[in-house]
Order: C-alpha cells, then structure tokens, then sequence
C-alpha cells in the first residue's frame, strides 16, 4: 500500500547511508523463517534467512552449502557424534561427496573455479565452470609468433570480454603460456634448466612478449597478477599446487625467482610500485607456509632492499634538483 511520505506522522525507515541523505527507500532484509522462535537468537534467525535467500538466486555456488555442511559434520564428529553411525544417510554422503570432488566449479577437482565472486555468486557473464586463466594461457599457447603480436592481443580482448574476464587474467595466462614455451624450448633441445638459462630466454622471450605485456598492464594491479602467476607456478612445483613439479621447479630454485622478477622490472613490465606493493603483502603474511619460504629466499630479499634504497636515492635526488631550481 502506498504511503503519504508528506505525512510526519509516517514512519519510514530509510538508510540514510546507503540512498543519501535526501533519498527515501530501505535495503531490503529477508524476514526471519516461519519456525523462527522468539527465545532463539534473533541475529542468527536473520543470517539464516539471509542465505536462504542468496541460496535461491540465480549464480549462487552451492559449493558454499557443502562446505557449511562439512564443517558441521566434522562439529558433530567432534562431539561424538558421526554421520556414519546411520547407514543409509552415510551412503548418501559418501555419493554426494564423491559428486563434488568431481565437479570442476567445487574446488574439489582441478582447483578453486574462476567463474565466482569472492561472494561465491556466479561473476556477471561468465560460462560456469570455465577458468578463464588457463583459457587465456591456451589462447597464448596456440598463437604463432610469426604473426604480428598485435593480433594476439585483440584474441585475447575478444575473449576477455566474452567472459568478463580482468586485464589482469590476461596477465596470468599470458605469463604461464611465456614460461611454459622457455621450459618446454630447453626440453626440446635435451638441456637442463637451470636460473641463468631460464632468465636467458626470458630476455629472448620478452622481445616479443613485451609489448603484449606493456598493453595489458593498465596499473599495479595488473602487474601484480604477473608476479602472482609466477609465485603460483613455483609453489605448484614445490607441491603447493600439485600437478606440474617437473616443469616450473626451477621457479623456486634460488636466485631464479629473484632474477625473473628484477628481469621483468629491468623491462619495464613491473614497475618498483607494483613490487613494494606485494613485498608489503607477503612481509604481513610472515614466513610461515610455501609462500613465505619463497618470498624470504635471500636473493629475493636482496633484489627488494637494493631496489628500495635505488627508489630512496631517486627520491632524494628530485628533491635536492627541485630545491636547487627554487633557489635559482
């Protein structure tokens, strides 16, 4: 029923914050279930209804239902209590567990999906179930570098858009598909891979990589994606990743990671903005786990404070030009 909102008298409950000061209008919040008791916790009746009514929108990951499941399931074993006890739900979940880890899109199969949010809805369209990542380092695989790398570009914007993918995954797949092709060069030619040689045909690589790399690069974002694909390459190998130890293991081999990352920077593709950024993101993450051990590699280390005080320099050095001009 419409209401006279010129009427004081009308209590409208309007936030403010969302619709601004002189707006009028609400967020909308589901009621509470029709079993709801009053004695129960009023705040979790409201979450409850909350996810029942993301659960029914279209996008939504079921894999969410599962894990919460899960989760209590392992609270119930815990307390003594296990699902295994009844016979005829424990096979039930024995198959519905056997489903998901077969289901791409779980995260229990080839690894988390890329067509969800960190919400877990489905991103605006996206084809459920594609990973648009490895896509894009097909895409990349398949292009020959006889041809105009101008051409790879514009295959790689068609489908970025056909998927509302990010400059950044194109980033990602175009730095697996470089390293893939420099590792799979020396297998060829029956030579071991060693830090100087793969930093060798990076530089060879990157006189025609670089360009696409410089195209896609809008901002630290961007580049950040290209030093997160290498970290995640060299984790897989370490067994952090699982499934390509033999071909990215000398990422993690000291001084390669250091040396592909000052390359990358010496090329203009990384920029010392995107570099302080994710140094900044792994030195609050501590040493713990994979990762850390990658990142606190001594060589590694010395590339970032070297690079730090050259920025520190540079940064004094415009500040004693600049005080010089005023004086003049």
């Amino acid at each position: 029923t419409p209401q006279n909102t010129t009427d004081p008298s009308v209590d409208i409950v309007t936030n403010h914050e969302v619709v601004g000061a002189d707006g009028l209008g609400r967020v909308y919040v589901p009621s509470p279930p029709d079993d709801y008791d009053s004695d129960d916790d009023e705040e979790e009746a409201q979450a409850t209804a909350l996810e029942l009514m993301k659960s029914q929108s279209i996008g939504y990951d079921m894999t969410l239902i599962y894990q919460k499941w899960k989760k209590l399931q392992r609270e119930d074993e815990d307390d003594g209590f296990s699902l295994d006890e009844m016979d005829s739900d424990s096979d039930d979940s024995d198959i519905m567990e056997d489903n998901w880890a077969n289901d791409p899109s779980s995260g229990g199969g080839a690894g988390p999906a890329t067509d969800l949010d960190t919400d877990g809805m489905q991103i605006a369209g996206r084809q459920k179930g594609v990973d648009v990542v490895r896509e894009l380092r097909d895409i990349c695989l398949e292009h020959e570098t006889a041809s105009p790398v101008e051409n790879l570009r514009i295959e790689l914007n068609s489908f970025k858009f056909s998927q509302n993918a990010s400059y950044a995954d194109c980033c990602k797949g175009a730095t697996m598909a470089v390293m893939e092709k420099i590792l799979d060069e020396n297998a060829e030619g029956g030579e071991t891979i060693t830090p100087g040689r793969l930093v060798a045909s990076l530089k060879k690589m990157l006189d025609y990589w670089g360009p696409l790399f410089e195209s896609l690069c809008i901002g630290s974002g961007e580049e950040k994606a290209i030093i997160h694909s290498l970290e995640s390459m060299a984790l897989a190998a370490s067994g952090g990743g699982g499934g390509c130890s033999s071909t990215f293991g000398v990422l993690g081999t000291e001084p390669a990671f250091r040396f592909v990352l000052q390359t990358l920077h010496d090329r203009e593709i990384v920029n010392e903005e995107a570099i302080f950024e994710w140094a900044k993101e792994r030195r609050e993450e501590g040493q713990d786990g994979p990762m850390g051990v990658l990142f606190w590699q001594k060589p590694t280390q010395d590339f970032l404070e070297w690079l730090e005080e050259d920025s520190d320099s540079s940064g004094d050095e415009e500040s004693s030009d600049g005080s010089e001009e005023d004086s003049d």
